[in-house]
């Protein structure tokens, strides 16, 4: 069986993950590093075995498709170009760098699918693809009520975004694939701290069918945490996205009446960068249909979109105070 010909766009932080994944993956062959950087592009390329190259274009010829983990500003670019040569894509979160840019990406992809019906267009969502989430999905969980925590210290990086789209998008596609509903309302608050941008941020989400959720995210914590609650009908969920664990607490009737009893999921521990790449390949092969599609990553740059308003709105009634 032939091969996914794969080339990896940016290997910085996180697209140096993606070059070793798509390296070994059961389904790949890393055809190409693509980096600009006259240094770093050759070390990545020469680690994991691969061809080095300044430009995207110099090798979209002999490649089937393209995972690109460069800076959030290059997005756009990149991903018309990928298009444009009918490959296939998977997106870094977010999708683009605006809502406007977001819209053209769909509007290529639609145009590339008329003309090549099953070009694979993901956004790299990884907690979709974390083992707890998937233990919690599975269990056909319908939360009323989440608290999302998601804080850091600071990482001196990916700085040119505010840590909505760094970090807080994460958890608001997550809470809306939980959910099952689109967001309906927004309120939200945040500060710059070391950085001209909100770098910690409280929002509160209101979905469509009543399900609310509150999220918090920042880069200016002590220690890290990412955490998730969530209420349901007689059940309590408790989510540790980095320990991968998953923990619930469910009201039963007992012999002598109603009891809470706690659970503790049996979770085959996984990476979840890997299980989302390696979906993305067989989804470009057709086996699979599994991934966040570019309309998804859409739906949740909008939501954070909403966010950064409703901060804009309260840092402009705090300077008025």
């Amino acid at each position: 069986m032939a091969k996914l010909r794969v080339a990896v766009v940016g290997v910085g932080h996180l697209g140096q993950h993606h070059a070793r994944i798509a390296a070994s993956a059961p389904e790949a062959i890393l055809a190409a590093v693509v980096d600009p950087d006259p240094a770093r592009g050759p070390e990545i390329a020469a680690k994991f075995e691969a061809p080095w190259a300044a430009s995207l274009e110099q090798v979209l010829a002999e490649v089937d498709a393209v995972q690109i983990a460069a800076p959030t500003g290059f997005h756009h670019a990149l991903g018309l170009q990928a298009l444009k040569a009918g490959k296939h894509v998977l997106m870094e979160k977010p999708l683009a760098a605006t809502l406007d840019e977001g819209v053209a990406l769909l509007k290529a992809l639609a145009a590339a699918r008329a003309a090549k019906p099953g070009i694979v267009a993901q956004v790299g969502h990884l907690e979709r693809f974390n083992p707890a989430v998937t233990a919690l999905r599975d269990r056909g969980f319908r939360p009323r009520f989440l608290e999302a925590v998601r804080v850091s210290p600071f990482p001196a990086r990916s700085l040119e975004v505010d840590v909505v789209m760094d970090v807080m998008i994460h958890d608001l596609d997550l809470l809306r694939a939980l959910v099952g509903r689109p967001v309906i309302d927004v309120e939200a608050v945040g500060v710059p701290v070391l950085t001209p941008y909100a770098d910690l941020v409280n929002a509160r989400l209101k979905f469509e069918g009543g399900a609310f959720a509150t999220v918090t995210a920042s880069r200016v914590a002590r220690k890290k945490e990412r955490t998730l609650r969530a209420f349901g009908d007689k059940e309590y969920a408790s989510l540790d996205f980095a320990a991968q664990k998953l923990e619930l607490l469910r009201l039963v009737m007992g012999p002598d009446g109603p009891e809470v009893r706690p659970e503790t999921a049996d979770i085959e521990e996984g990476e979840p960068l890997r299980l989302e790449i390696e979906a993305f390949h067989a989804a470009c092969l057709g086996h699979s249909q599994e991934g966040v599609t570019w309309e998804e990553g859409q739906e949740a740059m909008r939501v954070a979109d909403q966010v950064q308003k409703a901060v804009a709105k309260s840092l402009a009634e705090m300077s008025q105070a």
